[in-house]
């Protein structure tokens, strides 16, 4: 029985994690997600030499602002995550299955009731959240980076922000959602919403400026973005939303939530009043057919995901045991991880660099970089001037300090082997990053596990989506 004074204890208690759940667990939760979030930035800073640093500088610097960035990011994911498999406990589903419909005739105050788990799951939101932005910060100091606290507020500010607006969004939608498998899609699919809207209203510019977060304001100017105005549009109006559905819906009975554990073959049926005639209750055969085509759809999804991180090991160890004279060729193409920078910016460090493959037939022209080897050893220069059967390379970009023309070299036509053809910067940071111990581990490890026990993830799943 739920007493009048202990039903926010009540909801405060299942906020996670249902009915086993602390303030312990809650912590460990937060600890959990500064530790996962100080690893992925130690983990990040071995791809400092890759297209990261360039593209998304304000993770890969030495600084509280990277480390505290990650963190804000990786609270918004894990929490959409758990949001997901407990859905059940955390949101208004329990007003669908009949859960406040005796306690509404007996008296008890649904508004009240609303409030009551608004404040539960935001009180241990914010709890964890902030735990765990503390725990990130108290591990950064370990680093002995300059403290710079101007910034912190602003990232604080922004991380809760998205926390809250996905909590009271996805409250407002469980009201209207009936089976827990397209609650769960919503949750994804909001929390990829939130991402792609602060794109579009160029609130990442503003995020990940380490300047500009250091003054507060910023985040509230709309003339930089107008993201938090909507955020505390969409918040109010899910809040009325959950303040006038819920209220609504928890005086009636819904027969359509209700398992009376009948025979398999056994069919329910109900008279919809709008339409004046007998449904069938739960779908029936459409439900049916909508379930397989989704174990269907896991499964082909889980197999190519498989078959991908499998010929991505494939790939990458024939890279690695790529020498001079066994060159590794791909349909008449040479990928070729670049360990160096004298070809900047054509070639950059690390890129994933393609050579087209070339018999001694083949016509070089005087400007290609080509890939050939001597004394067996490979080289990557560009061809600056021909001779007959002579070539003659030079490197792009020499180091400071050091003469021009220095490495010019005279090469035979006969040694080269390829012909510079394109790159791929992801590919080659990738690459780089499967070269670590974690990435080894992960792409042999994570298609190991699934290739024995897929169909027993997808057992879990569905027995989870009922």
């Amino acid at each position: 029985m739920i007493y009048r004074s202990s039903y926010f204890k009540k909801e405060l208690r299942q906020a996670y994690t249902g009915n086993k759940t602390g303030n312990n667990r809650k912590i460990i939760f937060a600890i959990f997600l500064g530790f996962i979030s100080f690893a992925l930035y130690f983990l990040l800073q071995t791809l400092q030499e890759s297209v990261l640093s360039d593209v998304v500088p304000e993770i890969m610097q030495p600084s509280f602002f990277s480390t505290l960035y990650i963190y804000i990011h990786i609270s918004f994911f894990l929490n959409a995550v758990y949001f997901i498999v407990y859905y059940d406990y955390l949101f208004f589903s329990e007003i669908r299955k009949n859960s406040w419909y005796l306690l509404v005739q007996m008296g008890y105050n649904p508004v009240s009731m609303i409030f009551s788990k608004f404040f539960a799951l935001l009180l241990s939101v914010v709890l964890i959240y902030t735990i765990g932005f503390m725990s990130i910060i108290l591990l950064t100091v370990f680093l002995k980076y300059s403290f710079i606290l101007a910034y912190m507020p602003s990232l604080y500010i922004a991380g809760l922000t998205d926390l809250i607006l996905i909590s009271i969004f996805t409250m407002a939608v469980s009201l209207y959602v009936k089976t827990i498998i397209n609650a769960r899609y919503f949750i994804f699919f909001s929390a990829v919403f939130i991402i792609v809207l602060k794109t579009v209203l160029g609130y990442y510019p503003v995020l990940s400026n380490r300047v500009a977060m250091q003054n507060i304001y910023n985040l509230f100017d709309i003339s930089r973005s107008v993201f938090l105005p909507v955020a505390a549009v969409m918040i109010i109006a899910s809040v009325l939303v959950c303040v006038i559905r819920a209220r609504n819906v928890a005086k009636y009975y819904n027969i359509l939530d209700y398992d009376l554990n009948l025979p398999a073959d056994t069919e329910i049926v109900y008279k919809d009043k709008r339409a004046k005639k007998w449904r069938l209750a739960g779908g029936g055969e459409k439900s049916l057919k909508q379930r397989k085509a989704f174990d269907t759809a896991v499964t082909v999804f889980l197999i190519v995901f498989i078959c991908t991180l499998l010929f991505f090991n494939v790939f990458i160890i024939l890279i690695n045991a790529s020498t001079p004279g066994s060159e590794v060729t791909i349909r008449g193409v040479i990928p070729f991880v670049f360990k160096s920078d004298t070809m900047e910016p054509e070639i950059m460090l690390n890129d994933l660099a393609y050579f087209k493959k070339i018999d001694t037939q083949y016509e070089v022209s005087v400007g290609e970089i080509i890939i050939f080897k001597q004394n067996n050893v490979i080289y990557v220069e560009r061809i600056i001037e021909k001779n007959e059967n002579n070539l003659k390379v030079d490197i792009d970009n020499y180091p400071p300090m050091s003469q021009a023309g220095a490495m010019i070299k005279t090469v035979l036509r006969e040694a080269v082997i390829g012909v510079f053809a394109g790159r791929n910067r992801w590919l080659g940071a990738l690459i780089l990053f499967a070269n670590t111990i974690f990435g080894r581990l992960l792409f042999l490890l994570v298609p190991t596990i699934l290739l024995f026990y897929y169909k027993q993830i997808i057992d879990f799943y569905q027995r989870r989506s009922r």
